[in-house]
């Protein structure tokens, strides 16, 4: 079995002095802004994972008629993100399969080796 990469550059940020949660937001959230594409009112990060040294992720974004899709986007550093401005395109052979009708929770998951 191949191990998956490390994870020592995902970004992280102490634990706020006068803070005695178990867990703690970034101070300078949002990471990603709602109106990051053209098309979207808000968007959210359910599924980032590092990919080839950096971070790929699939996001959750709401169009401005509040339609749900999901789009992929890339980042360097796992703070500064570029999402494709179109949602992605499922292709099947069976129709009532590849109709989506509510996307919503999206999860990336490491296969083996593919």
């Amino acid at each position: 079995m191949t191990e998956p990469e490390p994870l020592s550059k995902i970004p992280w940020q102490d634990r706020p002095a006068d803070c005695s949660d178990v867990v703690w937001r970034y101070s300078a959230n949002p990471i990603i802004p709602r109106d990051l594409i053209p098309s979207s009112n808000s968007i959210f990060n359910s599924a980032v994972v590092p990919f080839k040294g950096k971070f790929a992720g699939v996001f959750r974004c709401d169009n401005k008629k509040r339609e749900m899709n999901l789009n992929r986007g890339f980042s360097e550093n796992g703070i500064d993100w570029k999402l494709d401005n179109n949602p992605i395109e499922w292709l099947c052979d069976d129709i009532e399969i590849s109709r989506f009708q509510y996307r919503y929770d999206p999860r990336v998951v490491w296969l083996e080796d593919r």
